[in-house]
C-alpha cells in the first residue's frame, strides 16, 4: 500500500513538473525532433562502413557505360553536333554535373520517400506518429540524413571522376553553385512529401519510386542537353528542380563565368518551383495521412 502511494505521488510529481507536458503546444516544426531523426538514420548507414563506400562509388559504376559508349562512338571529347546542341564541347564533364545534380533528387525519392515504409518494417511507425511531434520534423529528418549522405556521394563521384576521366571545373563559381543546390534541394524536399504521401497509401514503394525516378530522370538533361527532347517533353522537364539546377550549374562550373540575369532568373525559377513542390506535397501528405488513419491502413502491409 505504501509502494502504491508513492508511486501515484511521484507520479503526480511528475505530471505536476514536468515542463515539457505542461507547456507543449503544437507547433508546425520541430528542430530537435528533426536532428534526432537525422543522427538516427546516419547512425544506421555508417553502422557498416564497407556500404558507406559501396554506395561512394556505385555512382560512377552507374553512369561510366553512358561515358565509355559516347566516347566509342564520338571519340574522347565530344562531336560536332553534340557541341552545336549543348554549347559545350566535352561531353564527359557535361555529364558528370548531370549526374552530380541527379544524385540529390535520387535520394529525395529513395530516401524521404521511402522513410516510413522503412520505419513500418522497423515496427516503429506507429509509435512515431503517436509521439506529440509535428510529422513534419519526422520527414525533414530523414531528408536532412539523405543530403548528408548525398553530398558524400557526389563529392566522391566529382574525386573519382577527376581522376578517372581528367574532368576539370572551374572553383571560382562555388558560391552561386551552393546557393543554387540549396535551393534545389528544398524543392526537392517538397518532391519527398509527395511521393511519402504516395507510399502511404499505396503501401509499396518499390513500383512507384522506380516509375517516379525513372521518368525524372529520362527527362531530367542528366546526358542530353534539353533540345533534345521533344518540346512537350522539355517544357514538363522545367517542371522538375533539377532541370533549372543542372542547366546553371554548368554553365557556372565549365565555362567560369556568370551571367547575372540567368542566374537570378533560375534562382527565382527554382524558388517557384520549391513553393509550389511544398505546397503541393505538404497538402497530399497530410491528406494521405489522415486517409490511412480514417481507414486503419497506417500499419498495414
Amino acid at each position: 500500500m505504501t509502494d502504491t502511494s508513492i508511486d501515484s505521488k511521484e507520479d503526480q510529481v511528475f505530471l505536476n513538473g514536468s515542463s515539457y507536458l505542461t507547456e507543449f503546444k503544437p507547433v508546425f516544426f520541430d528542430w530537435t525532433a528533426a536532428i534526432i531523426i537525422a543522427k538516427k538514420n546516419l547512425r544506421l548507414a555508417i553502422r557498416y562502413p564497407a556500404n558507406v563506400l559501396i554506395w561512394g562509388i556505385l555512382p560512377v559504376v552507374w553512369f561510366a557505360p553512358f561515358i565509355l559508349m559516347a566516347t566509342a562512338i564520338a571519340g574522347p571529347e565530344t562531336s560536332v553536333y553534340f557541341t552545336e546542341l549543348s554549347g559545350f564541347d566535352n561531353y564527359i564533364t557535361f555529364s558528370i554535373i548531370g549526374w552530380f545534380v541527379i544524385m540529390f533528387l535520387d535520394n529525395s525519392i529513395w530516401g524521404i520517400g521511402n522513410n516510413f515504409r522503412w520505419e513500418q518494417f522497423s515496427g516503429t511507425l506507429e509509435p512515431l506518429f503517436m509521439a506529440p511531434v509535428p510529422r513534419v520534423s519526422l520527414l525533414l529528418g530523414a531528408a536532412f540524413s539523405d543530403s548528408i549522405q548525398a553530398v558524400f556521394q557526389t563529392s566522391m563521384l566529382l574525386g573519382i571522376s577527376t581522376v578517372i576521366f581528367g574532368s576539370r571545373y572551374v572553383l571560382t563559381q562555388i558560391l552561386p553553385i551552393a546557393i543554387i543546390m540549396l535551393v534545389m534541394i528544398i524543392a526537392l524536399y517538397g518532391f519527398g512529401f509527395m511521393v511519402a504521401g504516395l507510399i502511404i497509401v499505396f503501401k509499396d514503394p518499390s513500383v512507384l519510386t522506380e516509375l517516379v525516378s525513372e521518368v525524372t530522370w529520362m527527362i531530367s538533361p542528366v546526358q542530353y542537353p534539353l533540345a533534345a527532347l521533344p518540346s512537350p517533353v522539355r517544357f514538363a522537364a522545367y517542371l522538375i528542380p533539377t532541370t533549372l539546377a543542372i542547366v546553371t550549374i554548368r554553365e557556372l562550373a565549365i565555362t567560369g563565368i556568370m551571367n547575372v540575369v540567368s542566374f537570378l532568373t533560375a534562382l527565382c525559377g527554382l524558388g517557384l518551383i520549391a513553393i509550389l513542390f511544398w505546397t503541393i506535397g505538404l497538402g497530399s501528405f497530410r491528406y494521405a495521412v489522415r486517409w490511412s488513419r480514417e481507414r486503419g491502413h497506417m500499419g498495414g502491409f
